[in-house]
């Protein structure tokens, strides 16, 4: 990033100097980068600012696929992001939003699923990681039953990318997108993957600069995928960061990087589910490595302050998950979040964090 402001900062696509062409060839080789990381081809590749602006042109570029009385279903676990959205457009298009429940452990009631789902349903759109418990959804299944009726699958990948090995072939949905700040890579930068008959049906929302192949004061036709949904100019260097940030991943097999998570997990949990004081919140048959728990008496908020104190750094609140919050503890929860850069020493700190605190209360 630092390169290419000091060395090339130009505009891509546009002129034919030399640092437009350095700016270019980075910015469609990020692209590239991204594309094989998640298992899919350049073309398919659209960058947004986030997973939030992704949901956005996913649910104003379908509108004109719904009509009155189909529907759209989410789960109870997901993060505003890819629900607000959803439950804008049901309403503008008379649709019905329909949610997947959860189980008393955080995991999606597939069965309800099953028993409910009918050609009705034109979008299902779920999270592969929830980011506020960390459990790990079948989203190959969920795409199998949703394409039986002819559904499109939307899949939050936000909270997935940095902990899973992600094939987008393998989960068989039509849409997958995520933030590259959740992938050790630069804020305002994100992803948007779809299949190729799947972007196709996306009506533009942004217009201006780049998303056009011809203007003219009557009309305009729009440009070929993926241009046609990236009008202005783009977060060059956001996109080229998150392609440095996907090389660093990249030093490490990552068969490696998912056993150094898991490890720490299962250290993690074995060690809170001992401790007399921490009350877990959802315990899922499959999760990544994130913990959600309370301190008995505590709220979280105060916890998670004195948490600061002692150089541990956990967030709190309903994690902008606020149906799955308040089914799961209303109060809302602390989220303990594990990474490639943790290691054993930061889960003890955290635990002895938590000792302290509890004494301050006891006292």
């Amino acid at each position: 990033m630092d390169k290419y402001y000091r060395q090339g900062h130009g505009n891509v696509h546009r002129a034919s100097h030399s640092f437009a062409r350095l700016a270019t060839n980075a910015f469609e080789s990020a692209r590239k980068s991204i594309a094989q990381f998640i298992g899919a081809e350049s073309q398919n590749i659209i960058w947004t600012s986030g997973s939030t602006q992704a949901c956005n042109i996913l649910a104003r570029g379908l509108a004109q696929q719904l009509n009155q009385g189909d529907e759209i279903w989410i789960s109870e676990l997901e993060h505003h992001s890819n629900l607000v959205p959803w439950q804008q457009l049901a309403q503008q298009q008379k649709a019905k939003l329909r949610a997947i429940p959860i189980l008393e452990n955080g995991d999606l009631n597939l069965a309800y699923f099953r028993e409910n789902l009918s050609d009705k349903c034109k979008i299902v759109a779920v999270s592969q990681v929830s980011n506020a418990i960390g459990s790990i959804q079948p989203v190959p299944e969920i795409s199998r039953l949703a394409h039986q009726v002819g559904a499109k699958v939307v899949v939050d990948g936000a909270q997935a990318v940095a902990h899973l090995s992600v094939d987008v072939q393998r989960l068989g949905c039509d849409y997958y997108y995520f933030s590259g700040h959740k992938l050790y890579g630069p804020t305002g930068i994100g992803v948007l993957y779809g299949t190729e008959s799947a972007l196709e049906l996306l009506e533009p929302s942004n217009f201006g600069g780049e998303m056009i192949s011809k203007v003219a004061i009557e009309q305009s036709q729009w440009n070929s995928l993926p241009y046609r949904l990236e009008a202005g100019t783009p977060n060059i260097v956001g996109a080229i960061g998150l392609a440095a940030a996907i090389e660093f991943l990249s030093q490490f097999p990552s068969q490696q990087r998912l056993q150094h998570e898991r490890d720490l997990l299962a250290y993690a949990l074995r060690k809170l589910q001992q401790h007399p004081a921490v009350e877990l919140v959802g315990q899922p048959m499959m999760r990544t490595g994130l913990i959600a728990f309370n301190l008995r008496g505590i709220h979280p908020q105060d916890a998670a302050t004195l948490f600061d104190q002692y150089n541990v750094a956990v967030r709190c609140g309903h994690h902008c998950a606020m149906p799955l919050g308040n089914k799961l503890s209303p109060q809302g929860s602390i989220r303990l979040s594990l990474g490639l850069y943790n290691d054993q020493q930061d889960i003890d700190q955290a635990l002895e964090a938590i000792d302290k605190i509890m004494e301050l209360f006891d006292e």
